[in-house]
């Protein structure tokens, strides 16, 4: 497998607590990627899918108004966002097999436990871009 050159890929982090979005935020700076664009909730998250159309998206799932789940299905059905199959990992404290399998139905692409650590969040990025 070919090295990931991350400066060349967008993410998004779609996250309602600021200091969780700013942490994940600061292990993506860690891991490489510098263009990293922000989102409080799910509804935020569908604009910017549009307006900087991320190769990827970590994105939680406990947001209210739109929860991930919600941005999730909108994302994959939507008409106006040029990527929707971008990649989506979920962030979660949900071992629940009912979420789970929910987002497993949306078409998640993985999850990475919260609070994510630099290993897991690299691990499950990695695998993700280096698959496509």
């Amino acid at each position: 497998m070919q090295a990931i050159d991350y400066t060349q890929h967008r993410i998004l982090v779609v996250e309602d607590q600021p200091f969780v979005r700013r942490t994940i935020v600061q292990v993506l700076g860690q891991i490489g990627f510098r263009a990293v664009a922000e989102a409080e909730d799910g509804e935020t998250a569908m604009r910017e899918c549009i307006r900087v159309n991320p190769d990827l998206i970590v994105c939680d799932i406990d947001m209210k108004p739109v929860s991930g789940l919600q941005f999730l299905a909108r994302l994959r059905a939507s008409t106006e966002a040029a990527n929707p199959r971008a990649p989506v990992v979920f962030l979660t404290n949900h071992t629940e097999s009912e979420v789970v399998k929910q987002a497993m139905a949306l078409g998640v692409n993985g999850f990475v436990v919260k609070p994510p650590s630099f290993a897991a969040l690299k691990e499950r990025v990695d695998r993700l871009l280096g698959e496509r």
